[in-house]
């Protein structure tokens, strides 16, 4: 067995998209993904959707796929009703254990992509609407993950800052490094994320040809300068142009590995941290 498949064995990919999806078309349903990700020994999958709540379908995976963790959530779109409380209540009922932050329908996403309208998390003053409060404590009391989505940096720093205070202990800046790509966020406010106690989600995705094409070794650089105890390593894969996400996992640890981490660094960042994230 290679080094890289040794490292892929116990693999947990926080961001794995499927089919169906209204939006693109998809590489394979979640069944598809997950008997791959077993077959190359994976421990779990994290299932997204910026459409739909995916515990129904983490668990009907589950069915047909035994011996993987698949897990569920949320994330908070107008197509579940943007900041909806109940979304989440059920989400966590039904076993779902992560809430992204508006993606699709966040205004820093729509404003990247020269669109208007869009949800926003803070008041006039800076704070978090209500409802974001209600919806953190949701994911206090359940034990849930909280995502940043695709909201701005000023969101995400009041965000991550008031789930510290509140006292949530798993939380997640959504791929950051492309983040920089649409909101501009930089490696010091990755530092600082990271610095209330959140870690840093890094993206194959964000070094591929029909995307951004960040060097392997820029991205290296920028998991070094935040701390790799800090960053988790997924795959944002499913689409039809890339590969399926557990080879992308296997790829992606292939190419960091090339482009100058250490095994043990590698480990951490797709087993240990994500592990650690999810409570597994």
């Amino acid at each position: 067995m290679s080094n890289v498949d040794r490292l892929l064995e116990g693999a947990l990919d926080i961001h794995v998209h499927f089919a169906p999806d209204p939006r693109v078309e998809r590489r394979g349903s979640a069944i598809d993904v997950a008997q791959q990700a077993r077959e190359m020994g994976m421990r779990g999958l994290v299932l997204k959707s910026h459409e739909y709540p995916t515990p129904p379908v983490a668990y009907t995976a589950s069915q047909a796929v035994p011996g993987i963790a698949l897990i569920g959530g949320v994330a908070l779109d107008v197509e579940v009703g943007g900041l909806n409380l109940m979304a989440v209540e059920c989400t966590a009922k039904m076993g779902g254990r992560v809430v992204w932050m508006p993606t699709f329908s966040a205004r820093a996403d729509r404003q990247h992509k020269g669109l208007g309208g869009g949800i926003y998390l803070l008041d006039e003053r800076g704070r978090p609407l209500p409802e974001v409060y209600a919806i953190l404590e949701q994911i206090k009391a359940h034990d849930m993950v909280l995502a940043t989505g695709h909201i701005s940096t000023q969101e995400s720093m009041v965000l991550v800052a008031e789930a510290r205070n509140m006292g949530i202990n798993r939380v997640v800046v959504t791929h950051g490094s492309t983040m920089s790509f649409w909101t501009g966020m930089t490696v010091e406010d990755m530092k600082t994320l990271a610095g209330m106690g959140a870690y840093i989600e890094h993206c194959v995705h964000v070094m591929m040809p029909l995307t951004y094409r960040l060097t392997p070794r820029e991205l290296v650089d920028i998991i070094i300068a935040i701390g790799t105890e800090h960053c988790i390593v997924s795959t944002d894969f499913g689409q039809d142009y890339h590969p399926m996400p557990p080879e992308g996992m296997r790829m992606g640890i292939a190419t960091l590995l090339q482009a100058g981490l250490e095994e043990v660094e590698v480990g951490m960042l797709v087993k240990d941290n994500p592990s650690r994230l999810l409570g597994l």
